[in-house]
């Protein structure tokens, strides 16, 4: 194995977990452009939209493993919020895994881009969230995590980047509730994505390796700067993060 893509690959899972820890994602917002746009910038021949969507199930699945480890200890805690999405991802990720194999590479990225396009428009719609200690569970929550579980499914995400939006805009959670359960619920997500794309043959282990390594390296790291990090900041940091994914994939 090319001592350069080690590099990149070990770097890549830095970032992604540093990310995950950060601001509650599985880091697949900004990782799947990543596997696609910089190895040929070295020279390198690039992976295909479906090896990225298996590398980034991995990243994600090993980054908000570490990181629902220590969330569950947190106080923001809800174990019913994570039920009910959790499930519902959980079989729409497997499905969206199983179709993803008859999307062509195009395809792939497009959904990508509308779901980041998405996400973008929830995260600046502004919603007051509720200042209730008492977080109210409603059975939706389930509906929507099957839809989210489809999409993440494809692209080989844990779906955090948009089940982050949704909470906030939709059910109006508080930011500290959203950050501290999406990371475990992507977890939850990234079990069948990253299965399936095991099973398909998408998930090259040489490669893979180096980059859960950086991630869980840097996904503790990454949730202990999150605490320091006022509300607006994290969620400043997700519109950035989609936004330079979108360009790239669109130049």
């Amino acid at each position: 194995m090319d001592v350069v893509l080690i590099v990149i690959t070990l770097l890549i899972g830095v970032i992604g977990g540093f990310i995950a820890g950060l601001v509650g994602i599985g880091g697949a917002i900004i990782i799947y452009p990543m596997i696609i746009l910089i190895p040929p910038l070295f020279g390198l021949e690039g992976f295909t939209a479906y090896t990225a969507s298996g590398l980034t199930s991995a990243q994600v699945f090993f980054s908000t493993l570490s990181g629902t480890n220590r969330a569950r200890k947190r106080p923001f805690f809800n174990l019913r919020l994570v039920g009910y999405m959790g499930v519902g991802m959980i079989v729409g990720s497997i499905i969206g895994a199983i179709i993803s194999q008859h999307f062509t590479e195009q395809m792939i990225n497009y959904v990508y881009i509308a779901v980041s396009i998405l996400a973008i428009m929830l995260m600046i719609w502004k919603v007051k969230p509720t200042i209730s200690a008492s977080i109210r569970v409603h059975w939706s929550m389930a509906i929507v995590g099957v839809f989210i579980g489809l999409i993440s499914g494809v692209i080989g995400a844990g779906g955090a980047f948009i089940i982050i939006p949704i909470l906030l805009t939709v059910y109006k959670l508080p930011m500290n509730t959203v950050v501290t359960n999406s990371i475990v619920i992507a977890f939850i997500s990234s079990i069948g994505a990253f299965v399936m794309k095991l099973f398909q043959g998408f998930v090259p282990l040489e490669h893979a390796i180096w980059m859960v390594i950086g991630s869980l390296v840097m996904a503790p790291i990454g949730m202990k700067v999150g605490e320091k990090v006022p509300d607006a900041v994290q969620k400043a940091i997700i519109i950035i993060l989609i936004a330079i994914a979108i360009i790239q994939l669109l130049t």
